[in-house]
C-alpha cells in the first residue's frame, strides 16, 4: 500500500547530482540520484519522485541567466513572487480593500 505526499524542501542553492525523465501530461520524475550530491543530502530527492515546480530566486542572478528561465518558462504554468512600492496613505486603502477581495475569491474556488 502506497500514500501519495507533496513534500516542499528548504532553499538552498545548487540542487546538482540528479537527472530527470519524462516530459508532456506524463509530468517530469526524478530518474537518478547520486549518492553524496546536494540534491541527495541537501534537497532529499529520490529516484520516482514526481517534480512538481521548482522555485529560482531572482536575488544576484545574471541578468542573462534571468532572461534565460524567463524565456523558457513562458509556455508553462507561472507564479510570481514579487515586491511592490506603493505610496503609503491613498495606496493602502486600495490595496486591504483588494486583498480582501482576491481572499474572498480564492475561499470561492
Amino acid at each position: 500500500e502506497t500514500m501519495e505526499v507533496t513534500l516542499k524542501t528548504e532553499v538552498e542553492a545548487g540542487a546538482s547530482g540528479f537527472s530527470v525523465k519524462g516530459g508532456g501530461n506524463e509530468g517530469i520524475f526524478i530518474k537518478k540520484v547520486l549518492k553524496e550530491s546536494p540534491a541527495s543530502k541537501i534537497f532529499s530527492l529520490r529516484e520516482g519522485d514526481q517534480l512538481l515546480s521548482a522555485t529560482i530566486f531572482f536575488d544576484n542572478i545574471k541578468y542573462e541567466d534571468a532572461l534565460k528561465i524567463l524565456q523558457y518558462s513562458e509556455p508553462y504554468r507561472v507564479q510570481f513572487s514579487l515586491k511592490r512600492k506603493i505610496a503609503v496613505q491613498e495606496d493602502l486603502e486600495h490595496s486591504t480593500a483588494q486583498h480582501k477581495k482576491e481572499r474572498i475569491s480564492q475561499v470561492d474556488i
